[in-house]
């Protein structure tokens, strides 16, 4: 079992690439005023943070460092107002101000977990 949580972490880890990949091209989309193009890759950002975080409550007892959250769904909850506001920036600005840091933290602690 502890094997198998410890791949876990070692997909989320190559997939967090991916996923901070994909926030930062919302991001430059949205800076180009592509919102509608943008808005096609929420559902995907959305669905790949859900997986980290699963992953996360899952492996809590063979993490090395505590990964914390850092209130990473009331950010999702204020992207939502935003969009139904149709503030855009205010989507850019959370996604690269918020959520980025965030993911990264969550990277640089999985990364503390998985090494030998």
């Amino acid at each position: 079992m502890i094997n198998e949580k410890i791949e876990a972490l070692q997909t989320a880890n190559e997939y967090l690439y991916s996923l901070k990949s994909g926030v930062l091209k919302l991001v430059q989309l949205m800076q180009e005023e592509k919102e509608q193009e943008a808005i096609l890759l929420i559902p995907q950002i959305s669905d790949g943070i859900d997986w980290i975080i699963k992953v996360i409550n899952l492996t809590k007892d063979v993490q090395k460092r505590d990964i914390e959250l850092d209130n990473i769904n009331e950010h999702l909850e204020t992207i939502i107002e935003a969009l139904e506001n149709e503030d855009y920036i205010l989507v850019s600005d959370i996604f690269n101000y918020e959520i980025i840091p965030i993911l990264d933290r969550i990277h640089d602690k999985i990364k503390v977990s998985i090494e030998n």
